[in-house]
């Protein structure tokens, strides 16, 4: 049996050449997301509409009285009646002023209120979505969706949903009125309305492609200029804003013939519908003046129909804009839902971590990364990523790791650039997820373990540091929620060895660090990351890469007081530094996704393997170093 939706689907199909929207008013799924907003809101929304009806009621009646006056006049009767006329003329615009105030703030006043509803369900749905999640979809559009992609979606809750019914109440007061003054000149009248209407329903559906592709490129020149920003000092140091000058020119000029398609369009809409109502003016004047001529109509009675054409014409003029407004809300609406529709895994048998003791093993772990935006350029360690490519066409960044690491052991994993150190400890974080059977944590595997309890329990030192534009104690207490007291905050940064470079600074824990703290030397932004997972004093730490760029003496003395804390149980060292690595009970060598080597320091200098190759390379460094220094 056939459901309605695939009824209209058929019917769509058949009427399209003719009437393609004809499904999108029973069929905007896109806007069903929208509903429990507009039913939250309801009471103000219904007294909206009620004021709606007054205003259109209140400016059906002053040209009824207009009528009246200038009959009055041309009659020469009583001015006591002129008088009375005029009143209620002051005192039914009045009214519709009043009536007009209060519909705009209670629906326009929804829409601001359903729009900032969907900023805070957009930012706590960014926040708890899976990394897969911004791995596919590039931070620039993200960032589009939130902010212009909204600000269409409250356009179309305020004017979208007001002018639509204002138009058909407005038509539902005057065409009783109209047919009363003149039935000829009225069905003249509607019939080019409705011809106007219909012509306006068919065609701007039509735009909404169009619409979708400008809101598309315009993520896609937010997501360019955030790279640029993010990006400047590389582009400045290797020159290159000539270069990325020309690619932003190429993007706009996209983006600037998007535009142009619906300019032309609507272009011919506007002139064209000024130019029916004039003609339609001019036939109410011909043929009204002929009636008064005849008898048939009073000259008041003239001025009446046509004051009340020309306030049905206003909305009809604007149904174009309007529908414009709508499918550009339809459209960014579906790009909102991508976001909102995001999978978040909520489960009611999550495992439970009860213990700090830890055991860490993998079986045959083997991780390729999913599919990425078309757009994006990435690499998968060494090899580039092909966005059309299936999952099972992907490379491995990870192939059959088979290891465990048990409570108290300090572990250390090195090996080539790209060989997946980051990827694995992005897994073991529950940041990425496995397939099942792969991982597991004390016999449980890590896709049953809660996310937040897991993260509890791990604390990590990303490669990259990412700093906040606040005060260097904040972004030392953002681990403790920012309830660390200062003496916490100043202890965490003794143990990562930047107490002595805080007491330089002209504020000290309140110096504010800028953005990405762009104030702070590479060591001390890596050196405040340390200390920032020092103070979540969880029972695994783990370093990616940390002391890149911390010399050698500060990081033996960060080292040194990790070995001396009681805070954590187990510390994982990710390092090309072989002096990181010598004191660690285990030492896993990666290449190409493989573990290479096993062992402690001293049995892999003698397997004389790629760990012993390092060492001596890195040990002929520093001799050159010391030599030349």
């Amino acid at each position: 049996m056939s459901t309605l939706s695939d009824t209209l689907k058929v019917s769509d199909n058949l009427l399209h050449p003719f009437f393609p929207p004809f499904t999108q008013f029973f069929l905007m799924n896109h806007l069903k997301a929208l509903l429990p907003y507009l039913r939250r809101y309801a009471v103000e929304l219904i007294a909206g509409f009620a004021f709606m009806l007054l205003q259109n009621y209140s400016l059906m009646k002053s040209p009824i009285y207009m009528n009246r006056a200038l009959d009055e006049i041309i009659n020469a009767n009583r001015g006591g009646v002129l008088l009375t006329n005029v009143l209620a003329i002051t005192f039914y615009t009045a009214v519709t002023f009043g009536a007009m105030y209060a519909m705009r703030k209670l629906i326009i006043g929804v829409s601001r209120k359903i729009e900032y509803d969907l900023r805070e369900r957009l930012y706590h749905k960014i926040l708890t979505v899976k990394m897969s999640f911004f791995q596919e979809n590039q931070t620039g559009d993200l960032s589009s969706r939130c902010t212009n992609d909204l600000d269409a979606v409250r356009s179309l809750l305020g004017p979208g949903i007001m002018y639509v019914p204002n138009s058909l109440s407005r038509l539902a007061f005057f065409l009783p009125q109209l047919m009363l003054l003149n039935r000829q000149l009225m069905f003249i009248t509607l019939s080019i309305l409705v011809c106007i209407s219909a012509l306006i329903v068919v065609i701007m559906p039509g735009l909404r492609p169009l619409h979708k592709q400008v809101q598309e490129h315009v993520g896609a020149i937010n997501n360019r200029v955030w790279q640029v920003i993010s990006g400047i000092t590389t582009l400045k140091l290797y020159t290159l804003e000539g270069i990325e000058t020309q690619r932003f020119e190429t993007l706009n000029q996209e983006y600037i013939r998007r535009q142009m398609k619906l300019v032309k369009m609507r272009g011919i809409l506007w002139p064209f519908f000024l130019f029916v109502f004039s003609i339609t003016e001019l036939l109410i004047l011909w043929i009204g003046g002929k009636t008064v001529i005849t008898g048939g109509m009073t000259i008041g009675q003239l001025l009446q129909f046509n004051v009340m054409v020309a306030n049905l014409t206003m909305p009809v003029m604007a149904l174009g804009w309007v529908m414009t407004v709508i499918q550009q809300g339809i459209a960014a609406m579906g790009r909102l839902n991508h976001i909102l529709d995001a999978p978040v895994e909520e489960r009611a048998d999550w495992t439970e971590l009860e213990t700090d003791e830890l055991t860490f093993t993998a079986k045959n772990l083997t991780y390729r990364y999913p599919s990425l935006p078309p757009s994006s350029v990435a690499k998968i360690g060494n090899v580039p990523a092909n966005p059309a490519a299936t999952a099972e066409e992907r490379p491995l960044v990870l192939r059959g790791l088979d290891f465990t690491i048990a409570p108290g052991q300090t572990v250390a994993i090195t090996g080539t650039i790209g060989s997946g150190k980051t990827t694995l400890i992005n897994l073991m974080s529950g940041l990425f997820q496995p397939e099942r059977g792969m991982l597991y944590i004390n016999g449980a595997d890590i896709r049953d373990i809660q996310p937040a309890n897991l993260l509890q329990k791990i604390s990590v030192v990303p490669q990259e540091t990412f700093l906040f534009s606040r005060s260097i104690a904040e972004n030392i207490a953002l681990s403790a929620d920012g309830e660390a007291n200062r003496e916490q905050i100043e202890r965490a940064a003794q143990h990562a060895g930047l107490h002595g470079d805080i007491q330089t600074f002209p504020d000290q824990y309140d110096q504010m660090i800028g953005e990405r703290g762009i104030t702070l030397s590479g060591g001390q932004k890596q050196r405040t990351a340390i200390a920032r997972a020092l103070m979540k004093q969880s029972p695994v730490l783990i370093f990616d890469d940390t002391l890149s760029s911390v010399d050698a003496k500060t990081e033996a003395h960060i080292l040194d007081n990790l070995n001396a804390l009681h805070s954590f149980k187990t510390l994982i060292i990710i390092s090309h530094r072989i002096s990181a690595l010598r004191n660690a009970d285990v030492i896993y060598v990666l290449d190409q996704g493989k573990i290479l080597e096993r062992g402690t320091h001293a049995e892999l200098l003698a397997q004389g393997g790629l760990y012993a190759r390092l060492a001596k390379m890195q040990q002929m460094e520093e001799l050159f170093r010391d030599e030349n220094a």
